[in-house]
């Protein structure tokens, strides 16, 4: 290359860098179908919606959707180099799996769906569900082509913005939605039931987990704080909630350090067989970015920009959640067993023995659709916070997250975590 091409190069990303905060900065056009249970909603680099009336028309529709039949709402929050365009991967690939899910979860002509329907009839006296699937697109992308492998910092602080927005309240009304229709099927107002399960990926994990650690946190405290208050002997915990019915980070790309609070409050609890998982956070052996890169980008960002650490500091700090060895709770391998939910998984246990599902230990299931969840020494039982490290063979590498394996195994977890809530929500006081 020629000395005027590489300063025309070196030019043209100049101005690509300066003028950054402009590229990619806007709404994109969805062609949405208005009779559709689908919805985009899209954010800004300030963290405020772009269209607020979006989200709110999801919430109306979720709303109304449960007052008849029986819903499940699927979230999904995207990372870096990804953004709302009609032509994004992870927008389609999101597409394709919520698709495939109503076809396992719905499709009577589906032979796979068989078990799915039968337990949510002897769940809820009926196989009628709806999907209702919310993707939320922000500015993952800001430079175009190689150069947006420039935008680290500038997309992890975006990400941080977007997680302390507008998302957060719009999440705070799906969840006290969710827990309005909990405590309907509680009381036998209805036998309707309202499923709700987020996913976050790679600083889409930053900005979903942004936006409901705070909720978390303070559930924590609250319960420590019960029970440091009782003048009874201390009793296990049963009913944390959380946010939804699962929480669930796909190679998150933020700090160690930001989930060291929630582990520190959780692991000075005691949990009870009935309480349900809170969040799941699923990392892969061969995510070289998290593995390499991100620690590069933090420890070049501590050189900087950064106070001194105090002791243990440092590691939270330069790791990402997940390869900070001591949060690890299981590891996560393929299985010989069967490829269906878990072997010898009966759905007229909802009916025929519910306290068999009430009190299972989701921290210790031997095989779920074909995947092995194994405790590691961190692990502690029916902890409601897992930190799963996978194999290759389940997730191949950092953007990999809709495979077939991964979207098998968390669609059966999913589907038991879920059973579990309705059960123990209903009759714990039984089941005891």
């Amino acid at each position: 290359m020629g000395f005027n091409a590489l300063l025309s190069v070196i030019v043209l990303a100049a101005v690509f860098w300066l003028t950054g905060c402009a590229y990619n900065h806007k709404q994109f056009q969805v062609l949405a179908n208005p009779d559709t249970d689908d919805f985009v909603i899209q954010i800004d680099d300030y963290g405020q919606f772009w269209d607020s009336s979006e989200p709110d028309r999801a919430l109306k529709r979720v709303s109304e959707l449960s007052k008849t039949s029986n819903v499940i709402v699927v979230l999904f929050v995207h990372g870096w180099h990804h953004d709302a365009g009609a032509d994004d991967e992870n927008l389609r690939d999101f597409s394709l799996s919520v698709a495939d899910t109503r076809g396992l979860l719905i499709d009577g002509s589906n032979p796979e769906s068989a078990v799915y329907r039968l337990s949510r009839k002897n769940l809820t006296g009926s196989e009628s569900l709806s999907i209702v699937s919310i993707y939320v697109g922000w500015r993952g992308r800001s430079l175009p082509w190689i150069l947006d492998y420039a935008t680290f910092w500038g997309r992890k602080a975006a990400a941080e913005r977007v997680g302390e927005g507008d998302l957060r309240e719009f999440l705070g009304r799906l969840n006290s939605l969710y827990r309005e229709r909990r405590d309907l099927r509680a009381t036998g107002a209805t036998r309707n039931f309202l499923g709700l399960t987020s996913f976050g990926h790679s600083f889409g994990g930053q900005v979903l987990f942004r936006s409901v650690a705070y909720e978390i946190e303070n559930e924590l405290l609250t319960k420590a704080a019960d029970i440091k208050d009782s003048r009874s002997p201390p009793k296990q915990v049963t009913d944390l909630l959380g946010f939804g019915d699962l929480v669930v980070l796909v190679n998150p790309a933020f700090e160690a350090l930001q989930f060291e609070r929630i582990w520190r409050l959780s692991t000075a609890l005691e949990f009870g067989a009935q309480q349900n998982p809170i969040m799941l956070v699923v990392s892969s052996a061969g995510d070289v970015p998290r593995q390499v890169l991100f620690p590069m980008g933090r420890n070049l960002d501590a050189l900087f920009l950064r106070p001194d650490f105090r002791p243990g500091q440092r590691t939270l700090w330069t790791q990402a959640l997940g390869e900070y060895e001591q949060f690890r709770t299981h590891s996560i391998d393929l299985s010989s067993s069967s490829s269906s939910l878990t072997p010898s998984f009966d759905p007229r246990l909802y009916t025929d023995n519910p306290c068999a599902i009430a009190n299972l230990d989701l921290t210790n299931l031997p095989s779920i659709a074909g995947v092995r969840l194994t405790p590691t020494d961190h692990h502690r039982i029916n902890n409601p916070f897992l930190v799963a490290h996978a194999s290759t063979t389940v997730v191949l590498d950092h953007s990999k997250v809709f495979e077939e394996t991964l979207r098998k195994f968390l669609n059966d977890y999913i589907a038991i975590a879920q059973g579990k809530r309705m059960l123990t929500a209903e009759s714990s006081s039984a089941c005891k």
